[in-house]
């Protein structure tokens, strides 16, 4: 009997088949990580998907980091030092019914004012010889209103568009010499006729002003702390598509309020006006219904790709400097803008405060601007840093806890003292009511209310400041 040798072993059938199903297991992940990539790169820059993602994104980001360094506001420049004369242009938004603001606003800049370039627009235009002086130079008011219907007129009958009508109502009025007419008009429908100046506005200034670095628009009752807002555009590239201001709004719509400024790159203007003509011709025809035209502004940056950089939120304020809250998320922080400076007497209280600084400010640093002192660089505590007859607190948030029957001032104190949050207090001999608050104000004089800070907490934050701010 002749016995076979034995052959070659062959594979198992299903050996190609498990490392075929191996291989597709490894590649499952990458696949979905490409996938995803791919439809995030074709979604729309306004996509709900792609703007809830980023809101959460930053809100982690935000929450790892913790208190914002402000490292940079002393370092040397990341760029070019800004030169705010060349490289900057301030766009003023005003109205008829607020125009007498806007003398207010040029007379409340400093002696060393570095800001050369405005424009002033509005929804009328001014007449020669009675425009707003500046250093010796007249600034024209440009009527942007008319700019807005001008465009959105080429794509709809504007006949029977409610808010063109209330503007050629108004302007009739200006025309008859009817002022007051015009300025009831102007206080009926002033808030309908300012979301139609933003788009005309930043179109017109980049057409009068097309290599500036930095675009800035703001109301006619903002101001500004120049020093303070140098050191942030030098750390900053304006060849990148920045979009900068006070965050408010969902995450549908984060946008930079008004009020407390906004400020654009020459990237981000050119990403809309100059590459997305069409984004703006729509932002036109949206400017007759839009109810806010600083969130219209920030739908048509989206959809240009261009968003709302937040880190640099808390450095804009939309309060006056007697009404700013002062929180210790941005104790130690500058502080760029103030807002709701509604009068010429307000203004100019703001530009005599501050006409001495030429550093940078620090939200602390109010106090000591202010003649309110700052109680936590002293030795004093409990009743001996209280100020009466004072509110340090202000119109409360609902942040603030409000406690009834505090009988003695004393036990008000306790209670901050027991809050881990309070910033400060203020009690009410009146009402017995005791006002602990996580922040403080500068505050206003209050009869019958005794306020105060909580010297220790503030100590501690002040402890991690930089110094040396103020002259």
């Amino acid at each position: 009997m002749v016995s076979r040798l034995p052959g070659p072993r062959l594979p198992r059938a299903n050996r190609p088949r498990r490392r075929c199903f191996r291989f597709r297991l490894v590649s499952i992940p990458y696949i979905a990580f490409a996938l995803i990539l791919f439809i995030w790169l074709v979604m729309p820059h306004d996509s709900i998907v792609r703007l809830l993602l980023r809101f959460h994104l930053k809100n982690i980001q935000s929450s790892m980091k913790g208190r914002p360094s402000e490292d940079w506001v002393f370092a040397p420049p990341a760029f070019l030092p800004v030169n705010l004369a060349e490289d900057t242009l301030v766009v003023v938004k005003t109205g008829y019914g607020t125009r007498e603001r806007v003398p207010a606003f040029f007379d409340a800049l400093p002696s060393t004012s570095e800001f050369r370039d405005f424009l002033v627009i509005a929804d009328y235009s001014s007449l020669p010889g009675k425009n707003p002086v500046y250093r010796g130079e007249e600034m024209p008011i440009h009527d942007m209103v008319n700019h807005t219907l001008s465009h959105a007129d080429l794509f709809t009958d504007l006949t029977t568009d409610p808010r063109a009508i209330k503007y050629r109502a108004l302007t009739d009025a200006i025309a008859d010499s009817d002022w007051n007419l015009a300025l009831k008009l102007s206080e009926s429908s002033g808030w309908e006729l300012d979301a139609m100046k933003f788009i005309s506005g930043l179109q017109f200034a980049y057409e009068k002003f097309p290599s500036k670095k930095w675009y800035i628009m703001a109301d006619d009752d903002t101001y500004f702390v120049q020093p303070s807002l140098k050191p942030l555009l030098a750390h900053l590239d304006p060849k990148l598509p920045y979009y900068l201001g006070n965050a408010v709004g969902d995450f549908k719509g984060r946008f930079a309020h008004g009020g407390s400024a906004i400020i654009l790159s020459q990237a981000a203007m050119r990403a809309l006006l100059f590459k997305n003509p069409k984004i703006v011709s729509a932002a036109h025809m949206d400017a007759l219904t839009e109810t806010w035209g600083d969130r219209l502004l920030a739908k048509a940056l989206i959809k240009a790709g261009v968003y709302l950089e937040e880190t640099y939120s808390h450095l804009f304020n939309g309060e006056s400097p007697e009404e700013t809250k002062i929180r210790p998320d941005r104790f130690c922080s500058p502080i760029i803008t103030f807002h709701t400076l509604n009068t010429p007497e307000k203004m100019a209280s703001a530009g005599k405060h501050f006409a001495e600084v030429t550093k940078a400010v620090l939200w602390n640093d109010l106090l000591e601007l202010y003649d309110a002192h700052s109680p936590w660089r002293h030795d004093t505590k409990g009743l001996e840093a209280a100020n009466k007859n004072w509110d340090h607190i202000g119109t409360p948030d609902d942040t603030v806890t409000t406690i009834d029957n505090v009988v003695i001032v004393e036990d008000c104190i306790n209670r901050c003292e027991n809050y881990q949050l309070c910033m400060g207090w203020t009690w009410e001999s009146q009402t017995l009511k005791c006002r602990i608050s996580p922040y403080v104000t500068v505050g206003k004089e209050a009869k019958g209310m005794l306020s105060g800070m909580h010297t220790g907490r503030m100590r501690h934050l002040d402890y991690k400041c930089p110094h040396g701010i103020l002259v």
